[in-house]
């Protein structure tokens, strides 16, 4: 796809200064723990102790092992504005500029806030399944 050619020549422009060096130690450094590296645990536990304390007791019941895994993962990638919803897929350069408005044919540019509560026909279901 356009898209995956363009992303790689992106990606070839950041890479052609890069000098690599003989004697360097090269790793892999996460930014939550950079002694031990990487853990699920770290990272489950992150966006509660990053909140400030109104988040945090949405994230305490956001993550409860009550709520099902999907239902906590959309809610999350929702507050994080990180759905799939024609703003952000166009901010990734997966869809053209020209393709940006709501799928419901209401004529306005598609994000997850009109989507979810402000779309004559999405946002109607919503307030019916509420």
């Amino acid at each position: 796809m356009a898209w995956e050619e363009e992303s790689v020549s992106d990606c070839a422009a950041l890479l052609c200064n890069v000098v690599l060096q003989d004697h360097t130690s090269d790793r892999w450094w996460w930014i939550l723990d950079p002694i031990n590296g990487y853990s699920v645990k770290e990272t489950y536990h992150y966006p509660m102790s990053t909140s400030v304390s109104e988040e945090r007791s949405l994230f305490d019941d956001l993550w409860h092992k009550q709520v099902p895994l999907t239902v906590s993962v959309f809610a999350w990638r929702l507050l994080r504005n990180r759905l799939p919803a024609k703003d952000n897929l166009l901010r990734r350069r997966i869809i053209n500029h020209d393709d940006t408005s709501c799928i419901g044919g209401c004529g306005s540019s598609e994000t997850a806030d009109h989507l979810l509560f402000q779309c004559d026909h999405f946002g109607m279901l919503w307030h019916r399944l509420y």
